[in-house]
């Protein structure tokens, strides 16, 4: 596809994957077996891990660029890559995640103006700090 990479959001190696729709992501604190409440109802946590990172990402692109993106997050158990998330620091950060679940959907347009018709694919996906 000949599109400019407008978003630095998802990098893998030197790649940044391209067509990102939507990108949401959650700070999650990990809590040990001793988080609990007393009987008054005050909470004693006992935090494990901070600032655990899950994305959802989903891209719109053709089926070249579906490829790529499929080759470069799925294809190994896990990943390191660098991702846009300020509130650990510097808004970029690189770690290493796990592709809990990825869908592809194919999208079909009809150019209302040319009536041709083009297919695009859907693919989301959940990343997981590990």
């Amino acid at each position: 596809m000949n599109r400019p990479n407008l978003a630095e959001i998802v990098q893998v190696g030197e790649t940044w994957l391209p067509g990102i729709r939507k990108y949401t992501f959650t700070l999650e604190d990990l809590d040990g077996e001793g988080t609990t409440r007393d009987e008054t109802g005050v909470l004693h946590r006992e935090v494990i891990r901070s600032n655990v990172l899950h994305v959802a990402v989903t891209h719109v692109v053709d089926q070249g660029e579906l490829v790529s993106i499929t080759s470069l997050v799925k294809e190994s158990s896990t990943v390191e890559m660098t991702l846009f998330c300020p509130g650990r620091g510097d808004p970029y950060d690189t770690g290493t995640f796990y592709v809990s679940k990825m869908d592809v959907d194919l999208i079909r347009l009809k150019d209302p103006n040319t009536g041709q018709v083009a297919d695009w694919w859907q693919v989301d996906y959940t990343l997981v700090e590990v």
